[in-house]
């Protein structure tokens, strides 16, 4: 009998066709479009997001981020995730994300879990995860140490985002200088675990044989 069907008519044929035509839309689902541009929904690895936004790639390269707090960041040993919902569609975050995106490359740590979660441009997608974390706004940088959230940046940073997320991990801001220090701060609150150099201020102790009697 002839058909015009497009899947072919045996039944062990005609199911792989409907699984194979299935997954490929799963797979292009948390990518869409619309007149202002691209829409990226749902959780996404780093790599589609950039092959998707090469101008997010461009920024990142470009951007050059506070070395003080990458490197509080970097050496920051407890466990970390941090979760970004981002907005593609959205102009003024794109900056804000590739400068995010740069700094994790500089910190370099196994110890830090990037998770990238796209919003749609209603707010309502992914439903889920939004209404889980009570996220918004975007972007959306939620902190998370041990897994207990320490704080969120919300939108534009108070600082700059690598600034205000290593202030969250460290419970300090992060100076600009050595000399920006609250040496205050450092006289009240046990500070080994920070990526500072103490010596200016802490004089060594001699060893006893050598010590006046």
């Amino acid at each position: 009998m002839k058909t015009d069907s497009a899947f072919p008519q045996s039944p062990g044929l005609r199911r792989a066709a409907w699984i194979g035509a299935v997954c490929a839309l799963l797979a292009l689902a948390p990518i869409r479009t619309s007149q202002e541009g691209l829409v990226l929904v749902g959780p996404l690895p780093k790599e589609k997001i950039l092959a998707a936004l090469p101008e997010w790639a461009r920024l990142a390269k470009a951007y050059e981020p506070n070395i003080r707090a990458v490197d509080a960041i970097h050496y920051f040993s407890k466990p970390v995730r941090i979760r970004v919902f981002f907005a593609s569609w959205n102009p003024d975050g794109k900056a804000l994300a590739a400068a995010f995106l740069k700094t994790i490359e500089m910190a370099d740590n196994s110890s830090v879990a990037v998770e990238w979660i796209g919003v749609s441009k209603d707010m309502k997608e992914p439903a889920e995860t939004l209404r889980s974390e009570a996220v918004d706004k975007v972007p959306t940088f939620i902190v998370f140490v041990e897994g207990v959230e320490k704080g969120r940046v919300i939108g534009a940073p108070q600082f700059t985002i690598e600034e205000d997320v290593a202030s969250l991990l460290l419970d300090m801001p992060v100076a600009a200088s050595a000399d920006d220090y609250d040496m205050e701060y450092f006289r009240r609150t046990p500070h080994s675990h920070l990526p500072i150099d103490c010596s200016p201020c802490h004089i060594p102790v001699r060893p006893r044989s050598l010590r006046h009697p």
